[in-house]
């Protein structure tokens, strides 16, 4: 270093090389320190500062979407936020996807084209998270969300419940509803789904499935939307799928069906490679045989036989007409099974003047109980349908239920299996089942009724098993009322009886939900129909005496009648003004 710092001349040259050797160490230094330095994590709302260069981003991940080109490339978009600003991160070769909601470090080299800044990522590496970097999920219920929405912006929520449409497996962006019940008539809150990234398989219209995501208010259709990604939607297959039956005569209905599973019947007929389906009146749609179906017509023609059609429901561009097609995600593979037994309700739709020929063949119908129907000692006329809660298009036949000895209802949308027979009405122009005998499934839940529906609502649920909340008021004549508490909004109150405990000392003036039957009965005084919920009390699960609603508000258990389990059942407990939660 003395020869360095030394003016001699002849140690001179020396220097010069000593100081070339030097440098070269130091710009060799630098190079490899830029190499394997990590780069920094900067906001998002300055990655415009740091254009082609490689920077590092953390982040809540609030969507992504594979293969978006639908390319089949081998690529991720991920939009992350971190509260400054949001930046869509271009993923080739990814590794696994985290959930929504998950805080992730990304690398990547940010760019712009046109003004919109993007990163590039490459490699397993470019995102890491840890265990601890994984979101805490809430499940909630439907009517959870519909009840504090504002309450779970910022979380990350599990919500099961019915989907409205079918998906299809390769649909890289599409829109659902989530319903809490698998009809779309007896559905009592919804929630918009937006679906991101395919799903993989179909999932088909009321398929019950469970998704997990983010809610946010959508200022322009003033509801609120459910991000979620496809490929993380959970399906219970032991949910049976409604599969609707096409009536040829509301060809107007089909359109709502229209990408669904549907059954149809009538009369196949083959014209070369040809398929189509003939209905009773001489309409035809398309078919599009699957493979299995075309061997099958091979070695027994198919040709101008009645068949029970399965598939999926497409509109042909083509042809501008309805196709029902076996090669989309049917789940037999084809249009119709050697096994399968036809049903009557096929037969009715496809074939019914086979049927009128045959007034005496008994036939076994499964259905359900469109209409309420009242324990009469009479015949009393009625109507099938072949599924639980209405949907568009849905098939409705009239029938004749014999007299009932006893005091049960049929109610609206309850399963039955009955023994019939085929019969043509005159007086209406219409087949008529003539019922011998039948057996029917569970009661159906009640139905929520709201005040805000209004009369015009509550007429579809005339005579059927109701829930209403409101104050029992009794009047100066005796007459018991059900009123919209803090308004004049009432209708008649008929409780069940002496052992009603709704109106009893410990529940009266507290407003609690009512269980009852909706019924129009005359009003003389005002010549009007007038509501009046009959048969009606308060719900109480476990049987102690005090309903569902009291218990809530006294913290105790509503399906067990002694909550603390020493001896005493919870009414006693709030009677005797002791603890209902407190064995001492």
């Amino acid at each position: 270093m003395n020869k360095i710092t030394d003016d001699d001349p002849a140690t001179r040259g020396q220097q010069l090389w000593v100081m070339f050797a030097l440098a070269i160490f130091l710009v060799a230094t630098l190079n490899y320190y830029a190499m394997i330095r990590e780069p920094d994590i900067i906001e998002m709302d300055e990655l415009v500062e740091y254009k082609n260069e490689v920077v590092k981003v953390e982040g809540e991940i609030i969507s992504w979407r594979e293969d978006p080109w639908n390319s089949g490339d081998w690529e991720t978009h991920v939009i992350v936020t971190d509260g400054t600003a949001v930046v869509e991160a271009r993923w080739s070769r990814p590794a696994e996807i985290p959930p929504i909601g998950t805080n992730v470090v990304i690398t990547g080299q940010v760019m712009e084209y046109e003004g919109n800044i993007y990163m590039i990522a490459t490699g397993s590496g470019a995102m890491e998270w840890s265990e601890d970097d994984l979101p805490d999920v809430i499940e909630l219920g439907i009517a959870d969300v519909a009840r504090e929405p504002d309450k779970y912006v910022d979380e990350v929520i599990s919500l099961t419940g019915y989907i409205g449409e079918s998906i299809p497996p390769d649909e890289m962006f599409v829109t659902a509803d989530l319903r809490d019940h698998p009809s779309y008539g007896n559905s009592e809150h919804q929630i918009k789904l937006n679906i991101r990234s395919n799903v993989g398989e179909w999932i088909e219209s009321s398929s019950k499935i469970q998704v997990t995501g983010t809610i946010a208010y959508n200022q322009r259709d003033m509801n609120w939307v459910m991000s979620v990604q496809g490929p993380e939607i959970l399906i219970d297959r032991n949910h049976p799928v409604d599969i609707i039956r096409l009536d040829w005569g509301a060809e107007s209905t089909w359109s709502y069906q229209s990408g669904n599973l549907v059954n149809i019947a009538g009369y196949v007929e083959i014209d070369g490679n040809e398929w189509s389906l003939r209905g009773p009146s001489g309409t035809k749609i398309c078919l599009v045989p699957s493979q299995s179906d075309i061997g099958s017509s091979s070695n027994s023609s198919w040709h101008n036989t009645f068949h029970d059609v399965q598939g999926r429901l497409i509109w042909s561009e083509a042809d501008s007409t309805w196709c029902v097609n076996a090669n989309e995600g049917t789940p037999s593979g084809n249009l119709d099974g050697s096994e399968t037994t036809v049903s009557l309700l096929a037969l009715l739709s496809g074939s019914p003047t086979d049927l009128i020929n045959n007034p005496d063949q008994r036939y076994t119908l499964s259905a359900y109980i469109k209409y309420p129907i009242e324990p009469s000692v009479e015949d009393v006329n009625g109507y099938f349908v072949d599924s639980s809660g209405y949907v568009p298009g849905q098939t409705t036949i009239a029938a004749t239920f014999p007299a009932q000895t006893s005091t049960q209802w049929l109610e609206a949308g309850q399963e039955i299996v009955a023994n019939v027979s085929v019969t043509w009405d005159d007086e209406d122009m219409r087949i008529r089942l003539q019922v011998h005998e039948y057996v029917v499934g569970n009661v159906p839940d009640a139905k929520n009724l709201l005040w805000d529906d209004g009369p015009t609502q509550w007429g579809y649920s005339r005579n059927q098993m109701v829930n209403l909340n409101g104050l029992a008021v009794e009047d100066e004549n005796g007459d018991w009322w059900l009123q919209r508490e803090g308004t004049n909004q009432s209708i008649r109150l008929s409780t069940a009886g002496t052992n009603s405990i709704g109106t009893d000392s410990l529940h009266n003036g507290t407003s609690m939900t009512w269980t009852g039957r909706m019924m129009q009965i005359e009003d003389p005084d005002s010549i009007s129909l007038v509501f009046q919920l009959i048969s009606a009390d308060v719900k109480d699960s476990d049987g102690d005496g005090l309903s569902d609603d009291l218990e809530s508000s006294f913290g105790t258990n509503p399906f067990n009648a002694d909550t603390d389990g020493d001896g005493s059942n919870d009414r006693f407990e709030i009677e005797e003004d002791t603890n209902p939660n407190s064995p001492n």
